[in-house]
Order: C-alpha cells, then sequence, then structure tokens
C-alpha cells in the first residue's frame, strides 16, 4: 500500500532512467537557439545589401558628376537613373531623388566643380518590407574646368 505523497520504488526507477536519457537533446537545443540565429543571420544580409546600395549609389553619382561635368550627358538625372537601373537594379531611384548643381567648393576644395546629390529611402528588398523613415544620401564632386 502506498501512502499519498510518496511515490513507489518503481517510480523513481523509472524517472532516473528518464533523466539519464540525454537522446534528442541537440534538437531541443537547437529549436531554443535556431530562431535567433536566422534571424541574426536575415539582418547581416539586410544591413550587407544597404551597405551595397549606398556604394553603388556613391558610384552613381560619382559617374552623373563627372558626366555633368564635361558635357557628354544632356540629362543628368535621366542618366543617373538609368545607371542605378543597371547597377542596382529596378527603380532604384526616380528623377526626383537626383539633385545636380555648380557649386564653388566641394570638401574644402575651392574651384567649379559640377555636385550631384542623390537621396533615397531606405528600402530592403529581399526578406523585410521596406523600411520607412530613413534616407541614404550621397554626393560626388567633379570639377568642370
Amino acid at each position: 500500500m502506498t501512502r499519498i505523497g510518496i511515490m513507489p520504488r518503481a517510480a523513481w526507477r523509472i524517472g532516473g532512467r528518464i533523466g539519464a536519457d540525454r537522446r534528442g537533446t541537440a534538437a531541443l537545443e537547437f529549436a531554443m537557439v535556431g530562431g535567433l540565429l536566422v534571424l541574426l543571420l536575415l539582418g547581416c544580409v539586410e544591413v550587407g545589401l544597404m551597405m551595397w546600395t549606398g556604394s553603388a549609389l556613391q558610384s552613381v553619382a560619382a559617374q552623373t558628376a563627372r558626366c555633368t561635368a564635361i558635357g557628354s550627358c544632356a540629362n543628368p538625372q535621366q542618366y543617373a537613373v538609368a545607371l542605378a537601373g543597371q547597377w542596382i537594379g529596378g527603380n532604384a531611384i526616380t528623377t526626383s531623388d537626383v539633385t545636380v548643381a555648380a557649386g564653388s567648393s566641394c570638401h574644402g576644395q575651392a574651384g567649379a566643380f559640377a555636385i550631384v546629390t542623390i537621396s533615397e529611402s531606405i528600402w530592403s528588398g529581399t526578406f523585410f518590407e521596406p523600411i520607412t523613415g530613413g534616407t541614404q544620401s550621397v554626393t560626388a564632386c567633379f570639377p568642370t574646368g
């Protein structure tokens, strides 16, 4: 006869065997950590994509400033949009994102310069919806004379 609150000896033996069984612990640990690991990996991919986009926009701005300074493109905004479409893809920027101006100084240097500024809202095109509220802006200069 067993008293209430005290387990019989057979239950202790079974419990002891279950506690010593370590099969499946790796799967359980991965289930606890795997979701966080995947989110961290996707976040790194997204940050890399945004950094790559910024670098490509800087190159587009530099090429557009050069094109403007030497006078080889009739419409610099359209040139920048077409170049960004080739290098970044899709509709990365529009003509309203591109500003072309003439300046007398650039990054501390005096002289005549063609200055191109491209501002675009930060986007994330792979895993998440677009991020709103932020902008990525690049500026490039090229001497005109």
